[in-house]
């Protein structure tokens, strides 16, 4: 199997799928289980004549080093919300976080993703217009239910040295496979942006991989104020607490009792949501180092 093949994502799906349904749903608030024992493969020639080529959805592209991959969720799958093709500054977190989970679970570690992106379209042929070769590209549609309602998740690989899928056979696989193998990145204008610096999280270790899925406590503090004992011991149902702290003042987000972030509360649905105005580094720590002194050495021996 060649390192760039669908059936590298696939597996990557397979070893993942409970969490790419989980993000799927976090992101676009429902979504559907995965039929991996169901899935169709071909080129676009098959594709190009199917019913969601024409249709409105949800498209998420990744650049890889050679390539590029595509997922598709068209609208009629019925999970695709419709703030997604007018995103506010939340909706697009949302679909930016969407993409860049993805680009963790679906594709082996040693695959440098270089820029990934999530946006609904209108169409999705004119959006792949890009991936109208043939021999370079291969499709598999997954279908899924999602409240009792049957979709399709459609996953595109293009590729200079594309895999072909299993049952399949290319007439080119000659000689020339072992120098498509070793072939330089694509040149040209990439599918989803210029930037070329891999996500931080694709030079992680494998091992360390595991320590993004720890759960962690997310607090979001209103104010703080400090009262004796004797007051608080007389608080009952409708007193009144005053704190120092404007209305205008921007809210704290914690982790662990550390804050990282300050932001603004917002409305998100029917539920409460902050949008995030500013990162809060931690603290630097700096220790002058120069030569050391006699007694330092004194008492280093």
């Amino acid at each position: 199997m060649h390192q760039y093949s669908i059936d590298a994502v696939l597996q990557c799906l397979s070893e993942g799928c409970a969490e790419v349904e989980a993000t799927f749903k976090r992101a676009l608030d429902q979504f559907g289980s995965l039929q991996l024992d169901q899935i169709n493969r071909g080129s676009w020639s098959n594709v190009s004549g199917s019913d969601w080529i024409g249709q409105p959805g949800l498209l998420i592209t990744f650049q890889i080093k050679q390539g590029d991959v595509v997922l598709a969720l068209p609208q009629s799958s019925g999970c695709v919300p419709d703030w997604a093709y007018q995103p506010d500054a939340t909706g697009k977190s949302r679909l930016a976080t969407l993409a860049q989970e993805l680009s963790i679970l679906l594709f082996p570690p040693e695959w440098p993703v270089l820029t990934s992106e999530a946006k609904a379209v209108t169409s999705f042929e004119t959006a792949l217009e890009g991936f109208r070769r043939p021999d370079e590209s291969w499709f598999v549609s997954i279908p899924f239910v999602a409240s009792q309602k049957k979709g399709v998740l459609i996953i595109g690989l293009r590729c200079e040295a594309a895999t072909t899928p299993t049952g399949t056979s290319r007439p080119d696989e000659t000689a020339s496979k072992d120098a498509k193998t070793n072939a330089l990145p694509r040149e040209g204008k990439p599918l989803v942006g210029d930037r070329r610096t891999p996500h931080a999280n694709r030079v992680l270790p494998l091992l360390t991989h595991s320590l993004l899925r720890i759960r962690l406590p997310l607090e979001v503090t209103l104010a703080r104020t400090r009262k004796p004992l004797l007051e608080l011991l007389q608080l009952c149902p409708g007193a009144i607490i005053q704190f120092d702290k404007s209305c205008e003042e921007p809210l704290e987000l914690s982790i662990n009792g550390h804050v990282i972030a300050r932001g603004e509360a917002v409305k998100v649905g029917d539920k409460f949501g902050l949008r995030i105005l500013e990162m809060t580094p931690p603290p630097e720590r700096y220790i002058v180092l120069g030569p050391r002194t006699a007694k330092q050495e004194t008492q280093h021996k």
